[in-house]
């Protein structure tokens, strides 16, 4: 996980303006997903630092093409209060 850089950011203009996204300021570079189609992309996110919340917005591959990826929600269980006092 890093902050964009420059050179992202200019490299992304085409992608931001031609679909509306924000700018977004961590991108997150997935090279290896076991038993999954979507891997060597970068996942380019906004967040908020405060509280430490991370939103993905879209994908693209390493030469800044756009990665269709279906709309994923993705459901957390609450934790089991599990403890040995």
């Amino acid at each position: 996980m890093l902050k964009t850089s420059k050179e992202d950011k200019e490299a992304l203009k085409d992608v931001i303006s031609r679909f509306k996204f924000e700018e977004p300021v961590i991108k997150i570079s997935v090279y290896k997903n076991r038993r999954g189609q979507y891997k060597d992309i970068l996942l380019w996110c906004k967040a908020n630092q405060g509280t430490c919340r991370v939103i993905p917005m879209f994908a693209t591959d390493y030469n800044y093409q756009l990665v269709d990826l279906p709309d994923f929600k993705i459901n957390v269980n609450p934790k089991l209060q599990v403890s040995a006092f």
